[in-house]
């Protein structure tokens, strides 16, 4: 079939996405006729490959023929993981969905289009279960009706983020109740709800569509890479072909660590030699990811006061603490203005279009090789080739990032675990009574609501988790009905923060700019600097006023340092780990003893959540500062080892009794610890996998690196207190 003929058969929908394109890309052709017969289905490939129209165009498509859309029924919602991304799949919409007559809105903590009722909706999945709560319809205390009634089909945006995740379990009980909901308004239509979803990064996509899009799903997989170039080292700096001919260590040989102090300076030094180098002097837009917020306001300031000096460039921050009107106006200016660097977190990790990417410099190494193409799929689209600057931030980081962009090449991703994070029970629980109003719930409509979401739930474990809710009076239970106790009703009645299943905490302190009184952001606490302290980008004087901090813009200059905010080290994933080990030439079974100093050291490469239940098994060995994840203090053997894999019944047993101690490395969910005890460990035990981590303690080759080892040196840099020593 010819693009013609594909775009022909969508009718007026195709003619609205398509018309415009020269020809359609592979992952569209192949995506329209599963998508369009109704089929629910995952489609994969590149970033910025056109997976989003590749989806829409046939759904739309799909929901105009069959029948017209009543005027006032929102027909398509669209779930995406952030507000960014939220705001941009608005903007690529609108224009399409306006050619055929048809609007579309935002619902979210920043906008809300929901009153208008729009015929595609986008949302978060937290504001996806606000709506469930809060728009139903009662007449006579029964339920009528509801916003999203009229919805025929879900959309999901990348999908990855989602799976693994507390949220991603979510996301399966909202769309479960959303199927009720259409069952039970009379006169909704009866059709099957469809609900497909899209992601350029995932490593079992077969079993993503199934968890989340159900048994009967169907994969388009569109396989492909981008040339990558990666520059050298500052003292010879370049651009290298990310190519076959380079192995990890050859890699790892070409990336350099960043002096311990002066981080801001050497970006800037770095960032300029890219960008003034022989085929730098095209590079206009420059994507800068630091792992902080903290890091982002220092950078960001930094770069503001130094770059433009050597270049017009406009210097801008983007964060997730900044407010939102900050962060669209970041999004705007870098997307139109011709020469500009942005410095971000993650928020800007997935798909949102901020124009042509140039260059893309990654300020410490990513969680995987699936985060890593995530950020350095967003540059290249102008030029044809993906241009990365890594700035590794220790000898840990060189090593990861070697591994990562091999990996990155060759196509290899990582597999998350899998298992179920009841602690979403906790919370749908509260939520479903909560959208039945006063009326409540009956226990058994949870227990049916569980069993249908995940169909093979032990029996009683549904009931045993709202009893223990009862106990602590989150629910209160009369007459067979549960509604809800008075501390969630108060919760539900406010600022929505019981719709998140987010590890993260709240909002903060607000920081206002004293001469516009425009809200910048929020902060975990006031800072104990008040002349010279970054953030958004800018250089400010602060005072406390009223239980705000007013600031006072300062110009261009030199900050002194900060604001803290409300987050915590991240543990160090099983996955960075490997990279790691991988990064310094190690074997996939090899944990090396070291004598560093006379002190044994083990490079055991298992992550945070191994090192806890190492600790305590083992506790002769000991943490190391710096190395949490990777490495242990302490005399170890491979027999001492592999005896303690052996004993598979004990070992087992002394997993459960530490399990407690490795709970905030496998992120549970936030309403875990409101789980009964059982259940909770239970979780925690499925989430760790003893039998995955006693095949990984059998498979350790223990054994003494020798200083002749031609690994040694990489080893010893890693272990040495300051990167770059030796």
């Amino acid at each position: 079939m010819t693009d013609a003929e594909v775009v022909d058969r969508l009718g007026a929908a195709g003619r609205a996405f398509f018309g415009g394109f020269r020809g359609l890309r592979d992952v569209q052709r192949r995506s329209v006729e599963p998508v369009r017969r109704g089929r629910n289905t995952l489609v994969t490939s590149a970033t910025a490959s056109g997976k989003t129209e590749a989806v829409v165009a046939p759904l739309i498509a799909r929901l105009v023929d069959r029948r017209r859309p009543e005027a006032g029924a929102v027909c398509l919602l669209v779930v995406a993981p952030t507000r960014a991304l939220v705001n941009d799949l608005a903007v690529r919409l609108d224009d399409p969905l306006g050619r055929l007559g048809l609007d579309s809105g935002r619902q979210t903590g920043d906008r809300r289009d929901k009153a208008r009722r729009p015929f595609v909706l986008i949302t978060t999945p937290e504001s996806f279960d606000s709506m469930l709560v809060r728009d139903g319809v009662f007449e006579d205390g029964r339920f009528a009706g509801h916003l999203l009634a009229g919805v025929r089909a879900v959309f999901i945006d990348e999908a990855h983020l989602f799976d693994g995740t507390a949220r991603g379990d979510q996301l399966c009980w909202l769309l479960e109740r959303l199927r009720r909901i259409r069952r039970l308004v009379p006169g909704a239509d009866d059709s099957r709800l469809q609900v497909c979803a899209a992601s350029a990064t995932v490593p079992e996509p077969e079993a993503l569509a199934t968890r989340l899009l159900g048994p009967e799903s169907v994969v388009v997989q569109v396989s492909g890479r981008r040339d990558v170039d990666v520059f050298g080292p500052s003292g010879a700096p370049g651009w290298l072909a990310l190519n076959e001919a380079y192995t990890v260590s050859a890699l790892r040989n070409r990336l350099e660590a960043a002096p311990s102090a002066n981080l801001d300076e050497y970006v800037e030094q770095r960032l300029w030699q890219a960008l003034s180098s022989g085929e730098g002097h095209g590079m206009r837009k420059v994507l800068v990811f630091v792992p902080t917020r903290s890091l982002c306001d220092t950078l960001s300031a930094h770069l503001a006061a130094t770059l433009p000096s050597r270049r017009d460039l406009q210097v801008l921050a983007h964060h997730g603490s900044l407010d939102r009107v900050r962060r669209e106006r970041a999004e705007h200016v870098f997307s139109t203005c011709r020469d500009a660097v942005l410095v971000t977190t993650t928020t800007l990790e997935v798909g949102v279009d901020i124009g042509d990417v140039d260059l893309v410099a990654l300020v410490g190494a990513p969680p995987g090789t699936c985060s890593l193409l995530q950020r350095i799929g967003r540059a290249g689209r102008r030029i044809g080739r993906t241009r990365v600057l890594a700035l590794a931030r220790s000898e840990v980081d060189r090593a990861a990032f070697a591994s990562m962009l091999v990996s990155t090449r060759d196509g290899i991703l990582e597999s998350g675990r899998q298992a179920r994070r009841w602690s979403v029970c906790v919370q749908q629980a509260a939520s479903f009574v909560a959208q039945n109003g006063s009326r409540g719930r009956r226990r058994q409509d949870l227990v049916d609501l569980a069993r249908d979401v995940w169909p093979d739930t032990p029996a009683g474990t549904v009931d045993v988790i709202l009893d223990a809710l009862v106990q602590g009076e989150y629910l209160e239970e009369h007459r067979g009905r549960l509604i809800l106790g008075a501390l969630w009703a108060d919760a539900f009645d406010g600022s929505g923060g019981m719709h998140a299943n987010l590890d993260a905490s709240g909002a903060g302190i607000p920081v206002v700019d004293a001469g516009t009184g425009e809200v910048i952001a929020h902060v975990a606490q006031r800072s104990a600097i008040e002349k010279g302290i970054a953030l958004g980008g800018q250089v400010w004087d602060a005072r406390n006023v009223n239980g705000e901090v007013l600031l006072t813009a300062r110009g261009v200059g030199r900050a002194r340092g900060g604001f803290r905010y409300a987050s915590r080290a991240a543990p160090t994933g099983g996955e960075f780990a490997v990279h790691v080990r991988r990064g310094l030439g190690f074997d996939e079974r090899d944990a090396p003893v070291v004598l560093l100093d006379g002190e044994p050291i083990w490079l055991h490469f298992g992550g945070s959540a191994y090192q806890a239940a190492l600790v305590s098994l083992l506790p002769f060995l000991r943490r190391l500062a710096g190395l949490a994840g990777l490495a242990v203090a302490g005399c170890l053997s491979g027999d001492r080892l592999h005896r303690t894999a052996a004993q598979e019944e004990q070992l087992r047993a002394a997993v459960e009794s530490i399990v407690e101690s490795v709970e905030s490395t496998l992120s549970p969910g936030p309403y875990h610890r409101l789980l009964p005890e059982a259940c909770r460990q239970r979780v925690a035990v499925d989430l760790f996998d003893p039998r995955r981590f006693r095949t990984w303690l059998a498979s350790r080759r223990v054994w003494e690196l020798h200083s002749g080892d031609p690994r040694m040196a990489a080893v010893r840099l890693v272990l040495s207190p300051e990167p770059g020593s030796a």
